[in-house]
Formats: C-alpha cells, sequence, structure tokens
C-alpha cells in the first residue's frame, strides 16, 4: 500500500490522432516500464502496478471519442475496473 499524499496525474487525451500516440502518451505519463506492448491488455496490466497513491484525472475524453471511439471506451473501461479493483483511496479516478 502507497503512504502519503497521492500523486496526480493528467492524461489529456483530446489531441490524441491515432491508438499509436494514445500508447505512447500512456505510456509516457504513466511510467509503464519499457517492456510495454501498446495494446489494451498490456495497458490493463501495467496500469494495475503503477505507484499508488495515484489520482488519475482524464481530460479530454469527450473528444477523443468522437475521433477514435474504441480508444475512448477502452481507455475508460480499463482505468474504471482498475480504480475499482484498487484499495480505497489508492487509485482515484476522474474524467472530465
Amino acid at each position: 500500500m502507497g503512504k502519503g499524499r497521492a500523486r496526480e496525474l493528467v492524461l489529456d487525451v483530446g489531441a490524441v490522432a491515432s491508438p499509436a500516440e494514445m500508447h505512447a502518451l500512456l505510456s509516457s505519463q504513466l511510467r509503464f516500464p519499457p517492456y510495454y506492448g501498446n495494446n489494451w491488455d498490456a495497458f490493463d496490466e501495467c496500469v494495475s502496478e503503477i505507484e499508488r497513491p495515484v489520482c488519475i484525472r482524464v481530460v479530454g475524453l469527450d473528444v477523443l471519442g468522437r475521433r477514435l471511439p474504441r480508444e475512448a471506451a477502452m481507455l475508460r473501461k480499463c482505468l474504471e475496473v482498475a480504480s475499482s479493483e484498487a484499495p480505497a483511496g489508492e487509485f482515484e479516478l476522474y474524467v472530465a
């Protein structure tokens, strides 16, 4: 379990134009390991292992949803699952 104040991360996905760009952003912002596979299965695995406590704010998901609906839906789903499976207060998620 993490201790102290939650690390705050803002994922601004509003300008993402491709699935590859999305995974590059996620890998960088969430500090995924070098072996990150740039796909949703790998994201699901790696996001459950990020340093906690963490507060993730997703910005621009509505814009992304119009451009890349599958990617927006998968991002939301994976983050919601990771948040719901984490101990209370360890993984907060806000979508704007």
